[in-house]
Protein backbone atom coordinates (compact mmCIF):
# COMPACT_ATOMS: atom_id res chain seq x y z
CA UNK A 1 0.00 0.00 0.00
CA UNK A 2 3.07 2.32 0.84
CA UNK A 3 4.50 1.70 -2.64
CA UNK A 4 0.93 2.82 -4.28
CA UNK A 5 0.70 6.57 -2.46
CA UNK A 6 4.53 6.96 -3.69
CA UNK A 7 3.66 6.98 -7.36
CA UNK A 8 0.70 9.05 -7.52
CA UNK A 9 2.93 11.71 -5.60
CA UNK A 10 5.66 11.55 -8.17
CA UNK A 11 3.35 13.13 -11.57
CA UNK A 12 1.50 15.57 -9.62
CA UNK A 13 5.36 17.00 -8.28
CA UNK A 14 6.90 17.11 -11.83
CA UNK A 15 3.72 18.90 -13.22
CA UNK A 16 3.94 21.86 -10.73
CA UNK A 17 7.57 21.94 -11.68
CA UNK A 18 6.98 22.22 -15.04
CA UNK A 19 4.80 25.07 -14.53
CA UNK A 20 6.74 27.02 -12.45
CA UNK A 21 9.76 27.18 -15.25
CA UNK A 22 6.87 28.43 -17.91
CA UNK A 23 7.27 32.50 -17.10
CA UNK A 24 6.44 35.29 -19.46
CA UNK A 25 8.41 38.31 -20.06
CA UNK A 26 6.68 41.21 -20.10
CA UNK A 27 7.10 43.77 -23.10
CA UNK A 28 8.90 46.71 -22.63
CA UNK A 29 6.94 49.93 -22.70
CA UNK A 30 6.86 53.54 -22.73
CA UNK A 31 4.97 56.92 -23.28
CA UNK A 32 4.51 59.35 -25.62
CA UNK A 33 3.08 63.12 -24.78
CA UNK A 34 1.83 65.41 -27.78
CA UNK A 35 0.70 68.54 -28.74
CA UNK A 36 -1.27 69.63 -31.33
CA UNK A 37 -1.79 72.68 -33.00
CA UNK A 38 -4.69 73.28 -32.94
CA UNK A 39 -5.35 71.18 -30.09
CA UNK A 40 -7.87 68.70 -29.58
CA UNK A 41 -7.42 66.46 -31.86
CA UNK A 42 -7.97 62.54 -31.23
CA UNK A 43 -4.82 60.22 -30.93
CA UNK A 44 -4.61 56.70 -32.58
CA UNK A 45 -1.56 55.00 -32.46
CA UNK A 46 -1.01 52.26 -34.78
CA UNK A 47 -4.14 52.21 -36.25
CA UNK A 48 -5.80 51.84 -32.68
CA UNK A 49 -8.32 54.67 -31.36
CA UNK A 50 -6.29 55.86 -27.74
CA UNK A 51 -9.69 57.59 -27.10
CA UNK A 52 -7.28 60.95 -25.94
CA UNK A 53 -7.21 64.09 -27.47
CA UNK A 54 -3.97 66.24 -27.52
CA UNK A 55 -2.66 67.84 -25.49
CA UNK A 56 -1.93 64.12 -23.41
CA UNK A 57 0.53 61.47 -22.57
CA UNK A 58 -0.29 57.83 -24.16
CA UNK A 59 1.10 55.42 -21.34
CA UNK A 60 2.40 52.11 -21.35
CA UNK A 61 2.95 52.01 -25.58
CA UNK A 62 4.71 49.06 -26.57
CA UNK A 63 8.70 49.66 -27.19
CA UNK A 64 9.81 50.76 -30.78
CA UNK A 65 8.73 52.53 -33.94
CA UNK A 66 5.38 53.51 -33.59
CA UNK A 67 2.85 54.86 -36.16
CA UNK A 68 1.02 58.39 -34.58
CA UNK A 69 -1.98 59.69 -36.24
CA UNK A 70 -3.99 62.78 -35.32
CA UNK A 71 -7.62 63.38 -36.04
CA UNK A 72 -9.23 66.68 -36.19
CA UNK A 73 -12.62 67.28 -37.76
CA UNK A 74 -11.95 70.31 -41.24
CA UNK A 75 -8.22 68.86 -40.90
CA UNK A 76 -6.22 66.50 -42.53
CA UNK A 77 -5.03 63.21 -41.20
CA UNK A 78 -1.68 63.95 -39.61
CA UNK A 79 0.45 60.82 -39.28
CA UNK A 80 4.31 60.19 -38.25
CA UNK A 81 6.42 57.44 -36.24
CA UNK A 82 7.82 57.93 -33.17
CA UNK A 83 10.57 55.97 -31.21
CA UNK A 84 9.29 54.58 -27.99
CA UNK A 85 11.98 53.65 -25.38
CA UNK A 86 11.04 51.80 -21.81
CA UNK A 87 10.59 53.84 -19.11
CA UNK A 88 10.70 57.17 -20.87
CA UNK A 89 8.58 59.36 -22.60
CA UNK A 90 9.12 60.53 -25.95
CA UNK A 91 8.01 64.01 -26.54
CA UNK A 92 6.27 65.39 -29.58
CA UNK A 93 5.25 68.81 -29.28
CA UNK A 94 3.07 71.60 -32.15
CA UNK A 95 2.39 69.43 -34.43
CA UNK A 96 0.80 72.05 -37.11
CA UNK A 97 -2.47 70.29 -38.38
CA UNK A 98 -3.57 71.20 -42.16
CA UNK A 99 -6.86 72.53 -42.73
CA UNK A 100 -8.72 70.18 -45.28
CA UNK A 101 -11.37 73.42 -46.32
CA UNK A 102 -9.71 74.11 -49.98
CA UNK A 103 -10.60 77.85 -51.18
CA UNK A 104 -8.24 80.47 -52.75
CA UNK A 105 -8.54 84.30 -52.10
CA UNK A 106 -9.13 86.42 -54.72
CA UNK A 107 -8.49 90.32 -53.95
CA UNK A 108 -5.04 91.33 -53.36
CA UNK A 109 -2.06 92.26 -55.83
CA UNK A 110 -4.08 93.50 -57.35
CA UNK A 111 -7.53 93.93 -56.15
CA UNK A 112 -10.57 93.22 -58.47
CA UNK A 113 -12.12 96.50 -59.25
CA UNK A 114 -16.10 96.56 -61.04
CA UNK A 115 -17.08 99.18 -62.31
CA UNK A 116 -20.51 100.01 -63.01
CA UNK A 117 -22.65 98.49 -65.94
CA UNK A 118 -24.20 101.29 -67.42
CA UNK A 119 -22.11 103.29 -70.00
CA UNK A 120 -18.87 102.05 -69.23
CA UNK A 121 -17.11 99.29 -72.06
CA UNK A 122 -15.51 96.16 -71.51
CA UNK A 123 -12.35 97.89 -70.85
CA UNK A 124 -13.54 98.93 -67.48
CA UNK A 125 -15.48 95.71 -66.66
CA UNK A 126 -18.35 95.41 -64.81
CA UNK A 127 -18.99 91.69 -64.27
CA UNK A 128 -16.93 88.92 -62.28
CA UNK A 129 -16.11 85.17 -62.48
CA UNK A 130 -16.07 83.79 -58.84
CA UNK A 131 -13.75 81.17 -59.70
CA UNK A 132 -11.09 82.69 -61.64
CA UNK A 133 -11.23 85.95 -60.22
CA UNK A 134 -10.86 87.74 -63.24
CA UNK A 135 -13.47 90.76 -64.27
CA UNK A 136 -15.19 90.76 -67.94
CA UNK A 137 -17.05 93.41 -69.58
CA UNK A 138 -21.12 92.37 -69.29
CA UNK A 139 -21.29 92.46 -73.24
CA UNK A 140 -17.49 90.91 -74.02
CA UNK A 141 -16.93 87.73 -75.75
CA UNK A 142 -16.17 86.20 -71.71
CA UNK A 143 -19.86 87.71 -70.25
CA UNK A 144 -21.46 84.32 -70.29
CA UNK A 145 -18.41 83.13 -67.21
CA UNK A 146 -19.75 86.24 -65.27
CA UNK A 147 -21.79 84.99 -61.93
CA UNK A 148 -22.22 88.51 -60.03
CA UNK A 149 -22.11 92.39 -61.84
CA UNK A 150 -22.36 96.02 -60.73
CA UNK A 151 -25.25 96.72 -61.93
CA UNK A 152 -26.31 100.63 -62.60
CA UNK A 153 -29.47 102.73 -64.14
CA UNK A 154 -29.37 105.27 -66.68
CA UNK A 155 -31.05 107.80 -63.89
CA UNK A 156 -28.00 107.04 -61.72
CA UNK A 157 -29.84 106.40 -58.75
CA UNK A 158 -29.74 102.27 -58.22
CA UNK A 159 -26.17 100.79 -57.91
CA UNK A 160 -26.34 96.84 -56.77
CA UNK A 161 -24.26 93.92 -56.87
CA UNK A 162 -26.36 91.12 -58.19
CA UNK A 163 -26.70 88.14 -60.33
CA UNK A 164 -25.18 87.80 -63.45
CA UNK A 165 -28.80 85.95 -64.96
CA UNK A 166 -30.30 89.83 -64.13
CA UNK A 167 -28.52 91.27 -67.03
CA UNK A 168 -30.20 90.58 -70.43
CA UNK A 169 -28.15 87.93 -72.35
CA UNK A 170 -26.68 86.10 -69.28
CA UNK A 171 -27.67 83.17 -67.31
CA UNK A 172 -25.45 82.40 -64.87
CA UNK A 173 -27.39 82.62 -61.47
CA UNK A 174 -26.33 83.65 -57.73
CA UNK A 175 -27.92 84.02 -54.67
CA UNK A 176 -26.41 86.10 -51.88
CA UNK A 177 -26.68 85.90 -47.88
CA UNK A 178 -26.04 88.92 -46.36
CA UNK A 179 -23.92 88.27 -42.80
CA UNK A 180 -24.16 90.56 -39.37
CA UNK A 181 -20.09 90.54 -40.02
CA UNK A 182 -17.56 92.39 -41.66
CA UNK A 183 -13.98 90.76 -40.93
CA UNK A 184 -13.79 87.79 -43.77
CA UNK A 185 -10.73 86.11 -42.12
CA UNK A 186 -13.80 85.06 -39.12
CA UNK A 187 -14.04 81.43 -39.88
CA UNK A 188 -17.56 81.81 -39.84
CA UNK A 189 -19.16 79.33 -42.35
CA UNK A 190 -22.19 80.19 -44.74
CA UNK A 191 -25.04 78.94 -43.81
CA UNK A 192 -26.43 76.48 -46.48
CA UNK A 193 -28.11 77.74 -49.57
CA UNK A 194 -31.79 75.74 -48.50
CA UNK A 195 -31.63 77.76 -45.36
CA UNK A 196 -32.46 81.60 -43.67
CA UNK A 197 -32.98 84.02 -46.21
CA UNK A 198 -31.00 84.64 -49.83
CA UNK A 199 -31.43 87.52 -52.60
CA UNK A 200 -30.44 88.13 -55.79
CA UNK A 201 -28.24 91.41 -55.42
CA UNK A 202 -27.08 93.60 -52.68
CA UNK A 203 -26.44 97.46 -52.36
CA UNK A 204 -23.25 99.23 -53.27
CA UNK A 205 -22.94 100.58 -50.02
CA UNK A 206 -23.01 96.90 -48.02
CA UNK A 207 -20.50 96.96 -45.78
CA UNK A 208 -20.64 93.45 -44.12
CA UNK A 209 -19.62 90.45 -45.71
CA UNK A 210 -22.06 88.50 -48.29
CA UNK A 211 -21.88 84.54 -49.01
CA UNK A 212 -22.59 83.86 -52.45
CA UNK A 213 -23.84 80.53 -53.76
CA UNK A 214 -23.17 80.21 -57.63
CA UNK A 215 -24.62 78.76 -60.83
CA UNK A 216 -22.12 75.79 -59.89
CA UNK A 217 -23.15 75.02 -56.71
CA UNK A 218 -19.94 76.86 -54.88
CA UNK A 219 -20.04 78.61 -52.19
CA UNK A 220 -17.97 82.10 -51.62
CA UNK A 221 -17.62 84.74 -49.71
CA UNK A 222 -16.89 88.44 -50.82
CA UNK A 223 -16.81 92.21 -49.60
CA UNK A 224 -16.84 95.32 -51.17
CA UNK A 225 -13.39 96.75 -49.73
CA UNK A 226 -13.33 100.05 -51.67
CA UNK A 227 -15.28 102.89 -53.08
CA UNK A 228 -14.95 105.96 -55.90
CA UNK A 229 -15.41 107.08 -58.77
CA UNK A 230 -19.22 108.18 -59.71
CA UNK A 231 -17.74 112.29 -60.74
CA UNK A 232 -19.91 111.95 -64.29
CA UNK A 233 -19.19 111.35 -67.39
CA UNK A 234 -15.79 109.32 -67.96
CA UNK A 235 -15.84 108.68 -64.45
CA UNK A 236 -17.79 105.44 -63.84
CA UNK A 237 -18.46 104.49 -59.97
CA UNK A 238 -16.31 101.14 -59.25
CA UNK A 239 -16.02 99.22 -55.71
CA UNK A 240 -12.67 96.88 -55.16
CA UNK A 241 -14.09 93.79 -53.59
CA UNK A 242 -12.55 90.72 -52.34
CA UNK A 243 -13.50 87.11 -51.29
CA UNK A 244 -13.01 83.65 -50.54
CA UNK A 245 -14.38 81.01 -53.29
CA UNK A 246 -14.26 77.80 -52.39
CA UNK A 247 -13.32 74.73 -54.69
CA UNK A 248 -15.41 71.85 -53.49
CA UNK A 249 -18.45 71.87 -54.91
CA UNK A 250 -21.58 72.20 -52.13
CA UNK A 251 -18.62 72.61 -49.24
CA UNK A 252 -20.00 75.69 -46.90
CA UNK A 253 -17.06 76.07 -45.06
CA UNK A 254 -14.58 79.00 -44.80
Amino acid sequence: MKKLILLLIIPFVVMITSCDDDTVTPIPTGNIYLTSSPAGAEIWIDGSNTFSTTPDTINNVSEGARNVTLKLQDYNDTTFSVTVTENQTSVVTNIVLVSDINTTFYGTSPSVRLYESFGTPSSQPSGLDLSSGMAYGVSSSESDLIDIYFYSDASGNSYLIQSADLYPGLVRETDFFISSETNLDDGEDSPLRSSGTWTDNIDDTENNYVFLYDHDDHYSKFKIVLRGGGGGPGDPSWVDVQWYYNNTQLDNRF
